[in-house]
């Protein structure tokens, strides 16, 4: 009998993890792959991704916040769904113990290097990625490994690469990779200095075979994570959405006259920080730019900035990864801006 007993406690977790990669992997190809089998080579046929979701600058309005944010959620309610419905499995139905052997145990720079490799296929804008950070981090997930998963889906994104060779010249992909190498590089150093400082407080052991979540039947603490984080996490996210793109005009000055000086690039590096846009909308706003006249420093800036970190994402993971960590990242990631911005007259 006791024999029957370990023999299901441990098949139980391997099929109900099993179920959810299963799922996951569902979810993912009708958010992003197919859609991608369809958009990649349309984008490959004409060489163009389409208008700027910035469009033109305006003046600071209501309309303009709601017509930001509507094309924002046209572009991601998808990932942004599959976002919160993995970051519920992580935290209810897979078990702990896998995601730190996926992910790393503790501290170190081979947990935020596996980090940053699982982000690859997940292919999230930042927004959509922060709902699955809160949920590794809940799992006892290691630091470094967690912020590699939320910086690397923007950054490392293949398809974004494949967009920028396909509308802009080819030195501007090789830009685009070093920046997002950069960016996560920084945030994997940050966040295991940060481990090393004794900054985190002790994890609360967590048994390798258990999932973590709140108490209860599977399907009830499923759907109970699901909406605490979808209440807690969506209203926040279209607040923040709607405020910058009210201000979007402003913030974005490129093609209102605006020149290439030093003050300029600075208020860009700012809102490249503040504002999310969906993945690969940073290269329709770095070839409307260049469109506009901008000079390739400014435009440098944005292709940093612009996927790697947002606003509405920063204060999404505030509950799950330490104050210092986070403002290490956004220093960091404008640093790495600033270095794109000193380059790429040179090497464009």
């Amino acid at each position: 009998m006791a024999d029957r007993d370990t023999s299901t406690s441990v098949r139980s977790p391997l099929l109900v993890g099993l179920a959810v990669i299963v799922a996951a992997v569902g979810l993912l190809t009708w958010a992003k792959y197919q859609p991608y089998l369809v958009s990649v080579p349309a984008v490959l046929g004409v060489h163009d991704l389409g208008p700027s979701i910035l469009g033109e600058p305006g003046p600071v309005s209501l309309a303009s916040g709601w017509d930001f944010t509507v094309a924002y959620l046209r572009a991601v309610w998808k990932a942004l769904l599959v976002g919160l419905v993995l970051a519920a499995a992580v935290q209810v139905l897979l078990p702990a113990g896998w995601l730190r052997r996926a992910l790393g145990r503790s501290g170190g720079v081979a947990g935020g290097v596996r980090g940053g490799l699982w982000s690859i296929p997940t292919l999230m804008c930042s927004c959509c990625a922060a709902p699955v950070a809160v949920g590794l981090r809940r799992a006892r997930v290691s630091l470094p490994g967690t912020v590699a998963f939320w910086l690397g889906n923007p950054a490392l994104n293949p398809v974004v690469l494949v967009f920028c060779l396909a509308v802009l010249p080819w030195p501007w992909t090789v830009l685009r990779l070093a920046g997002g190498v950069g960016v996560v590089a920084a945030g994997i150093a940050i966040a295991r200095a940060a481990e090393r400082r004794g900054a985190l407080a002790a994890p609360v052991p967590v048994p390798d075979d258990a999932p973590v979540g709140p108490p209860g039947p599977l399907p009830a603490r499923f759907v109970r994570s699901l909406a605490g984080m979808a209440l807690r996490l969506v209203p926040e996210l279209l607040g923040v959405v709607f405020l910058l793109g009210m201000f979007r005009g402003v913030l974005f000055p490129i093609g209102n006259g605006a020149g290439g000086g030093v003050l300029v690039g600075l208020l860009l590096v700012v809102a490249g920080l503040l504002l999310p846009v969906p993945t690969g909308g940073e290269v329709a706003v770095v070839a409307a730019a260049l469109a506009a006249g901008a000079p390739p420093a400014l435009a440098a800036i944005l292709l940093v900035t612009l996927p790697a970190l947002s606003l509405p994402s920063v204060l999404m993971v505030r509950t799950a990864v330490p104050r210092r960590v986070l403002t290490g990242v956004v220093g960091c990631t404008a640093g790495v801006a600033l270095l794109a911005a000193t380059l790429a007259p040179a090497l464009l």
